[in-house]
């Protein structure tokens, strides 16, 4: 009787643990693709609302192409996405807690938290200002603000809280 109680105690163990590791693996994976979905939408954010419309300022600024109302609606579209991006960066979502390939984004980002968020208003506020500034067609604001908007939003986050391109 002792032998056949010991044995169904250390089955039952064994029992215990193979579900608490499934359980912990299956935790673990879940929240990697949490990471790895808010990721994505931030680079998707960063390269088609962000970066696609700086191009369309950017070719007004540089070569004079383009109309104000494009400018307008680019800015407005900067404006729009600099206010979703620091609900995009949920702290663990950053190196080294997510592979250098998959983020450029650094731990700096939650150390100083503030100086981020200024750095994502800074640019939100400067593409408010190229767009009304754009309605009035006064290219001058124009260029001063997407300058502004180069230096204090993406240039204040860029430099202290994106790494360097991981090697592939």
């Amino acid at each position: 009787m002792g032998l056949k109680m010991n044995r169904n105690l250390v089955l039952a163990i064994i029992a215990v643990v193979v579900i608490g590791g499934g359980v912990y693996l299956l935790n673990q994976d879940a929240e990697k693709s949490i990471d790895t979905a808010v990721i994505k939408q931030r680079i998707e954010l960063m390269r088609k609302d962000v970066l696609g419309n700086f191009k369309v300022v950017k070719a007004y600024v540089k070569d004079g192409k383009g109309s104000m109302a494009d400018i307008e609606t680019a800015a407005k579209g900067i404006q729009a996405a600099a206010g979703k991006i620091p609900a995009l960066f949920p702290k663990g979502t950053g190196r080294p807690d997510v592979d250098d390939k998959t983020t450029r984004s650094l731990a700096k980002i939650w150390d100083d938290w503030g100086t981020f968020e200024k750095a994502a208003q800074a640019m939100g506020a400067h593409a408010g200002h190229i767009a009304m500034y754009a309605a009035q067609e006064n290219a001058d604001e124009v260029k001063k603000h997407f300058g502004l908007m180069g230096k204090e939003g993406c240039g204040a986050c860029h430099k202290p809280f994106r790494g360097p391109k991981a090697e592939k």
